[in-house]
């Protein structure tokens, strides 16, 4: 039920006092000068450089002025998401960043228009709230600084008795999940950040206490799911993207068997319980490029339906819900540029009632305990993200919110289309274009690339997108090889290698975008995060012909540290990714653009969050070392209250005026 494993990743201090400069060596007497025909250039001294991040400049400080205020419009037209309604179906919990970080809120969910109330108000970013099961409480989960290491919190619909419940080790946890049999129990996944093994556990629901080890796996994986009467658990087994395990485990003496699959390596996107307990069902590939939707019997281990999705046949299923009543089935669709919703009867699996949806993408929340109703969060590229309830019997979907955002009101409309880019090996390269309504002339052009590696990008609501289009650039998204939602064989087409196919894919969409009738080919920019950020840098270190200036936050400078320092879990999955740093060093080291760093020639806007924990900030710091021993043009911004992430309103507002007044300098 929870798709806990999916990485995209995605995603301070400041540095210490400046190192003085190197000392000048004495001069050689003349006496000991070699002849003139063998004289040669004395070498340089070395040059002194650090990392200490950039602070604002006075001189720019009009012009960022300016451009904060065109973010703020932006920032402030809030999102809405993660919805759930309370046990009654009466009010809707939720997650929004409308007062500038993501918080927990509570509303009514039969009045939409009314007034929503912040639970439990905070400097720390909230997240995924499981409702418990007296209907008058939820447990949400927090971290310090969005180091991801997750603590679980109680509070009261009211706001009241707040109290945290794990306050112990610094852990990464999963999602908590609460279940009608075991009402004062929360069971869930966890791992220290360095550790490569999952445990998987139980603790009490109402006051902090013993945090037992019911599990152990040696490898990656997560709960995702605990049957309503608490005697078991689905335990997703996770070695790599491309093989996974789903084993049951008997929660009272943490003995496991398997489910699926029975032979062979698959993908697993998700599973669940059935409402009665007594099946499996699981989203997978099936070891091929079609997705599936299957239903195990536990007893028998025999499939007993199959759901296949064939819109597109190539299309995964992340998230699906299950209504504890009435025998439906919610499950979000992802084709890689866009997501669907489709609605299926949870026996046998066949479809039920039509859902129709804009062009955009979002994810399923849960159903109302009548099993009615699913709620459902979506965003299109001109509206935010927010939430909705779809009915189960007829596929109607109706707002949980209409909160007023003026700041839209302003926002000039943008277009956006699906295209395709040949690749070298003719295969289609899906990428999504974003252009301001009606635009003439030739625009900059900011071409963004996903994280994961095996993210992807959709058509959507992004302010980063609403801001620089409204700043007058062309938004391009290639979904190059190694992208998610277009089938096991794309996803896996950049695995190690394989690699340097990929880099191909990000020459010919830069190429692409800059051939565009609407695109100024001498004012491009490479712009991304995380793996994006990594291959800003293998696009400014293999192809700098193309660009004209970089956009990086937080991406790895170097495969082989990155290796040694990011979590324990996202180390082990990428073995298969990129490769082993002992085995597989040389190659490792020639796909690290740091290695490469005198390539680069076009200015770079560098961002890190001082307490990231899958590319730890010593990895922007090198490459920003790199380019100031070149005296190549590179700012950096370091925000010491943020993670793998971009995440508090005053963070995005500076990050956003800087890098625009810092491309408009370079692009001149």
């Amino acid at each position: 039920m929870r798709n806990a494993l999916f990485l995209a990743f995605a995603l301070a201090a400041c540095g210490g006092p400046t190192k003085p400069a190197a000392p000048t060596p004495p001069e050689t007497p003349p006496a000991a000068q070699p002849p003139a025909e063998a004289a040669r250039p004395p070498a340089p001294a070395p040059v002194a450089v650090d990392a200490t991040p950039d602070r604002p400049s006075a001189a720019n400080a009009a012009r960022e002025a300016e451009l904060a205020r065109a973010a703020t419009t932006v920032i402030d037209a809030f999102n809405n998401g993660q919805p759930t309604f309370t046990r009654d179906g009466k009010r809707i919990v939720f997650v929004s960043n409308r007062d500038g970080l993501p918080q927990l809120y509570v509303a009514d969910a039969g009045k939409p228009d009314a007034p929503a109330t912040r639970l439990a108000a905070s400097s720390e970013q909230q997240t995924t709230a499981a409702m418990l099961p007296d209907g008058k409480a939820i447990v949400f989960s927090s971290d310090h600084g969005n180091d991801e290491n997750w603590s679980f919190f109680r509070v009261n619909l009211d706001g009241g008795k707040l109290v945290e419940l794990t306050p112990g080790a610094r852990w990464r946890r999963d999602p908590a999940i609460v279940v009608d049999g075991k009402p004062d129990q929360l069971f869930y996944s966890a791992r220290a950040m360095s550790a490569v093994a999952t445990g998987v556990y139980v603790t009490s629901a109402t006051a902090p206490g013993e945090e037992k080890l019911i599990y152990r796996d040696d490898k990656p994986g997560a709960l995702q799911d605990v049957s309503r009467d608490g005697k078991w658990g689905l335990f997703q087994r996770y070695p790599s993207r491309s093989e996974n395990y789903l084993l049951l485990v008997d929660l009272a003496t943490g003995k496991t068997r398997p489910v699926f699959p029975r032979e062979g390596k698959v993908t697993i996107f998700n599973a669940a319980f059935s409402a009665d307990g007594k099946r499996a069902l699981v989203a997978t590939d099936g070891g091929g490029d079609q997705a599936l939707l299957l239903a195990i019997d536990l007893a028998t281990g025999k499939e007993t339906a199959r759901y296949v999705e064939t819109r597109p046949a190539t299309a995964a299923i992340p998230t699906f819900a299950v209504a504890p009543r009435g025998n439906a089935l919610a499950a979000v669709i992802d084709a890689g540029n866009h997501r669907e919703l489709r609605l299926l009867d949870a026996a046998t699996l066949k479809p039920r009632s039509a859902v129709s949806l804009p062009l955009g993408t979002g994810n399923v929340g849960a159903f109302s305990e009548d099993g009615k109703r699913v709620t459902l969060s979506w965003s299109t590229p001109n509206v935010p993200a927010d939430i909705f309830s779809v009915e189960a019997a007829t596929g109607k979907v109706s707002p949980l919110r209409k909160d007023a955002r003026p700041q839209l009101d302003s926002l000039a409309p943008i277009e956006a289309s699906l295209a395709e880019v040949e690749a070298f090996d003719h295969l289609k390269i899906p990428v999504n274009v974003y252009l301001p309504a009606g635009a003439k002339g030739k625009l900059p052009v900011i071409v963004n690339y996903h994280g994961g590696p095996s993210g992807s990008s959709a058509i959507r609501w992004a302010p980063s997108i609403r801001f620089f289009l409204g700043q007058g650039y062309a938004w391009v998204e290639p979904n190059v090889r190694g992208s998610s939602g277009f089938g096991r064989a794309y996803e896996a087409a950049d695995n190690g290698p394989r690699r340097l196919d990929a880099f191909k894919d990000i020459e010919a969409t830069g190429r692409w975008a800059a051939a565009q009738p609407w695109a100024d080919k001498d004012r491009v920019v490479v712009y991304g995060g995380s793996y994006g950020g990594y291959t800003v840098l293998v696009a400014l270190t293999r192809m700098p012909d193309i660009w004209r200036a970089g956009v990086d936050q937080f991406g790895v400078a170097n495969l082989k540290t990155f290796m040694a320092t990011t979590s324990g879990f996202i180390r082990e999955i990428f073995l298969v990714e990129f490769g082993d740093p002992d085995k597989d060093q040389a190659f490792l080291d020639s796909i690290s653009p740091v290695l490469a760093a005198d390539k680069i020639v076009d200015p770079l806007f560098v961002y890190a969050g001082a307490n990231d924990p899958r590319v730890p900030r010593s990895e922007s710091d090198l490459i920003v070392k790199a380019l100031r021993a070149r005296k190549v043009p590179v700012e950096y911004m370091v925000a010491n209250n943020e993670g793998h992430s971009l995440a508090h309103r005053e963070n995005q507002i500076e990050f956003y005026a800087r890098a625009a007044r810092f491309l408009e300098t370079h692009l001149k």
